[in-house]
């Protein structure tokens, strides 16, 4: 059965060698959350969790080990399966996708494409371009690229608007003031 799934990265991703074949392959490993929006307490909550293995192959596989980190949020679509696993005295099922394609989900950010390829070794081959983004990362990052370059400083806004260029990010980029974000990125459309 060939399905979509959307969740967050668990922790990183990990790089497996295959028994039967001895190749290389990366294991995605997400939480898929259902939620629903509760009007008594007027807010999202999840219901129930489910944990997915994203199995990805060949150059696939490389590409997501270089691109996904714990807590990214990533869209892939694949076949399904259920596998039943043993170890000592304990037994269960462990639900995994032969994933088709994947990348970020940018329902929740803004995510950038580099075009390129990787190997599975530490080291990316040369069609790969590792320098970081021209405008800088993120929100941020992408407003300036939009826009030409940083927006107007916090003197030059008229009262009730919000300054683009004082977005604010942590030290990994992301950002912590939602609400200016998302009325900066509106403008700049």
């Amino acid at each position: 059965m060939t399905v979509t799934v959307a969740g967050n990265l668990t922790r990183d991703p990990e790089r497996k060698v295959s028994h039967a074949s001895g190749k290389p392959f990366a294991v995605v490993p997400i939480a898929v959350n259902r939620r629903r929006f509760d009007a008594g307490q007027e807010a999202w909550i999840t219901e129930d969790t489910t944990y997915v293995d994203l199995q990805c192959f060949r150059g696939t596989g490389a590409t997501a080990l270089a691109s996904f980190r714990k807590g990214d949020p990533v869209l892939a679509h694949g076949k399904l399966a259920l596998r039943e696993w043993k170890a000592g005295d304990a037994s269960g099922t462990r639900v995994s996708v032969t994933v088709d394609s994947i990348g970020h989900d940018v329902t929740f950010g803004v995510s950038s494409f580099t075009r390129g390829k990787v190997a599975y070794d530490p080291d990316p081959t040369s069609a790969h371009d590792q320098a970081p983004p021209e405008h800088g990362a993120g929100v941020v990052g992408a407003l300036e690229e939009r826009t030409g370059g940083p927006a107007a400083s916090s003197e030059e806004v008229p009262d009730g608007e919000v300054p683009d260029a004082e977005i604010a990010t942590d030290a990994d980029g992301v950002v912590q003031d939602d609400q200016r974000a998302d009325a900066a990125l509106a403008r700049s459309a």
